[in-house]
């Protein structure tokens, strides 16, 4: 692999750093608005699960799509114009009506969101292979700093604001800070050079490693858990723990500034720890203070006292530590398939996430309608569980890689 200079090095760090800031930001808007939006669409639970379970068609076909245009137009113009998609699509959220009509455009959001995504992790994780230092989790923790300080400003302001300038308005200002200031990634020509195979024509989606299949699967059930905070909390703090738009939307707020402060760290812990070793041990606590939260929420928040909702809170803080690894880890992870380019690794791992993510999340909406939101969180419950055993899994193949002579 070439190097390409330190100077530029920087460069795109920073401008990844705002990258996942930005889309942090935009994105996490609509956490608290969920209850909302669900009564201006006037649909279901189930509903509701169906329709935000197969927008994900949209990012499958986005990931389908996106290494033949990275390999095209490079990441730099890939990046561009489906944040500007992005931004202009999720203005118009607010003001539709018809279940039918957001479907297409949550669709829409999906498939530009799943290029950029896949645009700027695939030269976040060639940035660290050239480096040869952990740095992962602090673009990561970069897109928490984005949706916790997106989710906390917007519980705020949620019972002030009406939905559609809601919606406009973190959208336009995410996008503007962007254009601005997170457009100095890697173009086409220096996308070959920082990543040796990427110059390789896509290969034929036929050709799909075993590995593919458990890792596509891992980052699945590792992604799962944080997308049903995201879709569902406020859901769960208004109907389950009883608490007001604003309240209902702590929880999140503080599971998202507790990713932040995990994800931000494991560059250190990675230095003792390794990081597939820190998703599986952070899977497992994930997993058991959601369950303490589903178990012991109705009656720690009965009496509505503050007390309470500190205990939750502190729950939800724990699950944000242990979640810190697990994304990242699988998303790295496109590492340990060879014979082919990060990017086309990671659009292959990332579409059998998708296929997998549709159906678990039509599974909870589902739950969610015929028990009740609380028991539809046994869902990423056993979603992290999972997640610990692949990311073990994931660490002996790594160990084995690591091994093998240069």
């Amino acid at each position: 692999m070439t190097l390409i200079s330190r100077e530029r090095q920087a460069q795109l760090q920073r401008s990844l750093i705002v990258s996942f800031i930005a889309q942090g930001f935009i994105g996490s808007a609509i956490i608290p608005r969920v209850p909302d939006l669900i009564k201006q669409l006037d649909i279901s639970f189930v509903t509701w699960g169906l329709i935000s379970g197969l927008t994900a068609v949209g990012a499958a076909l986005g990931l389908s799509a996106a290494n033949t245009l990275l390999h095209r137009f490079g990441g730099k113009h890939v990046a561009l114009v489906s944040f500007i998609f992005v931004v202009l699509a999720q203005s118009s959220v607010g003001f539709l009506t018809n279940s039918f009509a957001y479907f297409a455009v949550a669709t829409s959001v999906s498939f530009a969101m799943s290029t950029f995504n896949i645009s700027i992790n695939s030269q976040a994780v060639v940035l660290q292979t050239i480096t040869g230092r952990v740095i992962l989790g602090r673009f990561h923790a970069s897109w928490s700093i984005g949706s916790a300080s997106s989710a906390a400003i917007s519980g705020f302001l949620a019972p002030i604001l009406p939905l559609w300038f809601h919606l406009s308005s973190f959208a336009i200002v995410g996008g503007v800070v962007w254009l601005f200031l997170g457009t100095r990634l890697l173009d086409r020509e220096e996308g070959f050079t920082a990543d040796g195979a990427s110059s390789e024509k896509p290969g034929s989606w036929r050709f799909m490693p075993k590995r593919v299949y458990l890792l596509g699967l891992g980052l699945a059930v590792g992604v799962f858990p944080e997308a049903a905070m995201w879709d569902w909390s406020n859901v769960y703090g208004r109907d389950y723990l009883g608490y007001n738009v604003a309240l209902a939307s702590i929880p999140y707020s503080v599971f998202a500034l507790s990713m932040i402060v995990g994800r931000l760290t494991i560059d250190t812990v990675g230095k003792r720890v390794p990081l597939y070793l820190q998703a599986a041990v952070g899977a497992t606590v994930g997993a058991i203070a959601l369950t303490a939260s589903t178990l012991l929420g109705p009656s720690l928040t009965a009496d509505g006292s503050f007390a309470g909702l500190v205990a939750i809170s502190a729950l939800w803080a724990l699950a944000g530590l242990g979640a810190a690894p697990v994304t990242p880890s699988f998303l790295a992870s496109a590492t340990l398939v060879s014979g082919m380019s990060t990017a086309q690794a990671m659009a292959r791992i990332s579409i059998l996430e998708m296929g997998i993510i549709i159906v678990m999340k039509f599974a909870m909406g589902n739950v969610a309608q015929a028990s009740g939101v609380g028991v539809s969180y046994w869902i990423p419950i056993v979603s992290w569980l999972s997640a610990a055993v692949i990311a073990l899994w994931a660490f002996g193949l790594h160990k084995k890689q690591a091994a093998m002579p240069v």
